[in-house]
């Protein structure tokens, strides 16, 4: 059983201030959190394996080492589980031989029976163990060579390779998503942490003792929950891998774009790691009052989809025509932007009361599950609120008042066909979507436009935190436009950028009024009136 302490307590704006002294400066630290994240907020960054900010300190890797000075002299103590007191004085590798050694020993002792795998590893170029090999400076290895290594792992798993030597466990089978490398765990066990303390379903566990210890799930069971590739992103080494990015891409060689999910009123702030034209992995963005460093696999796989199934773009004139005469209903879909909304919202405005605007979806809204998803799969419904839209339930009631149905990035029929239905009784039905999907089978005029990973815009998520996604280079047709971009011209008015859209949504919304995109932290802007 690993060790099961408290959680970090991360310093924040309001943290108070105490002066505590580090290699003999004064030095003024948060004072409610720990001391590795003191000595982080003053620019002093300390080496460490299993510490993690979002799970329970465990203080099993003995990489964050530091000199504390006591009523006994200097001791060596570990910063992660250390609370910051003031006055205490501190000594780092700057000032201390000591530390300086005994974090190579430590080091010393992680790699003693790990393998020199690395150009063949999946987590090379971002490992936790081969940044800290650099800092620490060890480069010769005292291994004697007669011993050879005593690698970890399942007794079952292990096998003996070409040169003899007993090898641990290789892609040993976890569950439908995840590989372990046996042989490359170094026990940190933050696997084990997040699925017990962040999943609640402790399906991994340490198994066997000393340098015998390995991972592994209880007998019979799999490493099977909605959120179990997180264990693959906590793995500080290579021993956690995900079979869907397994040997596909270096990560040295992904460019990495800041987006956010749009499947989800949270909006899990989120990297979409691309390279060649093509997204190859999407990754948690850590965001403290969203989704902290989480994503569930539903966000995280959905990438595998984008470029299927995709819509041309059509004519511009072809859908002008189309609007025809009569009233107009515009359906926006949780995936639209604040910036596509200020576009529907000037179409009306040029075309008068003709035109009703509703949003929202036909999908159910389920419970917040407490990690990176609140149930509510309208991702910008708090926008569609704050831009003046009406529920799309109204349009259902009253759908044959209109002759035009204008959706974008909105698939009712695909969400619930039933409900849906009632929607056949309006003649010219127009779709704006990235998909050809049941809705724009449906359609009488289906025109494609850019998904939501491909543009620039803003949202509004459930915590009325106003969020920025920018545009990946990965869009398969460079015809397709955003939706703003189409709606606007519709309108008479055609939006030159992004940023001129969001500009118009002030206009609609008094809470946007003098904001720009560069007043959008990366984690979000809290909007007047919201609580964090």
């Amino acid at each position: 059983m690993s060790n099961f302490y408290n959680m970090p307590k991360l310093p924040t704006e309001n943290s108070p201030k105490v002066e505590i002294f580090v290699d003999d400066k004064a030095v003024m630290v948060p004072g409610d959190t720990n001391l590795l994240e003191a000595l982080k907020a003053v620019g002093i960054e300390t080496p460490h394996v299993c510490y993690h900010p979002y799970l329970p300190v465990s203080g099993n890797c003995r990489q964050c080492l530091v000199e504390q000075e006591g009523p006994r002299g200097r001791m060596l103590v570990i910063a992660c589980y250390t609370p910051v007191t003031p006055g205490m004085k501190i000594f780092t590798p700057a000032s201390s031989a000591r530390v300086k050694n005994a974090r190579k020993a430590t080091q010393e002792f992680m790699l003693v029976n790990h393998p020199l795998d690395c150009p063949i590893c999946d987590k090379a170029g971002e490992c936790t163990l081969q940044e800290n090999y650099m800092e620490a400076g060890q480069n010769e290895s005292r291994m004697r060579p007669e011993y050879g290594k005593n690698y970890h792992g399942n007794p079952d798993h292990q096998f003996i390779d070409a040169k003899g030597q007993v090898r641990g466990g290789k892609h040993v089978d976890l569950g439908p998503r995840v590989l372990l490398d046996e042989e490359r765990c170094v026990q940190c066990d933050r696997c084990v942490r997040f699925m017990r303390s962040i999943a609640k379903s402790e399906q991994l566990q340490l198994a066997g003792r000393a340098d015998h210890t390995y991972i592994t799930t209880f007998p019979g069971e799999k490493l099977d929950h909605e959120y179990d590739l997180c264990v693959t992103d906590v793995c500080p080494v290579g021993a956690m891998t995900a079979k869907y990015f397994r040997f596909q891409k270096r990560v040295w060689l992904l460019s990495h774009t800041p987006t956010i999910s749009m499947d989800d009123s949270l909006g899990a702030n989120i990297w979409l790691d691309h390279a060649d034209g093509r997204i190859y992995r999407v990754m948690p963005r850590c965001n403290p009052e969203v989704n902290r460093s989480w994503l569930s696999n539903t966000s995280r796989l959905a990438f595998q989809g984008f470029n299927k199934n995709r819509l041309p773009a059509m004519g511009f004139n072809v859908i002008k025509s189309a609007m025809g005469e009569g009233k107009v209903a515009v359906v926006m879909g949780g995936a639209c932007t604040i910036e596509d909304m200020a576009a529907a919202r000037m179409l009306k405005d040029s075309m008068g009361d003709k035109v009703e605007l509703f949003g929202g979806s036909l999908l159910k809204v389920s419970e917040p599950d407490g990690i990176a998803k609140s149930g509510d799969p309208c991702a910008n419904r708090a926008g569609l609120k704050l831009m003046g839209f009406a529920d799309v339930s109204e349009l259902l009631k009253r759908a044959g008042e209109f002759k035009v149905l204008l959706t974008v990035n909105a698939d009712l029929f695909g969400e619930d066909a039933a409900a849906a239905k009632a929607l056949e009784a309006i003649p010219s039905r127009i779709a704006f979507s990235a998909f050809n999907d049941e809705t724009a089978k449906k359609a009488t005029l289906a025109f494609g436009i850019k998904h939501w990973s491909e543009v620039q815009g803003t949202m509004v998520n459930n915590l009325n935190i106003l969020q920025k996604l920018n545009a990946c280079p990965v869009c398969p047709d460079a015809e397709l436009r955003p939706a703003y971009d189409v709606i606007s011209e519709l309108a008479g008015k055609k939006f030159e950028s992004a940023s001129a859209a969001f500009k118009k949504a002030g206009e609609y919304a008094s809470v946007l009024a003098g904001l720009s995109y560069d007043t959008i932290k990366s984690t979000g802007k809290l909007l007047e009136g919201g609580e964090a």
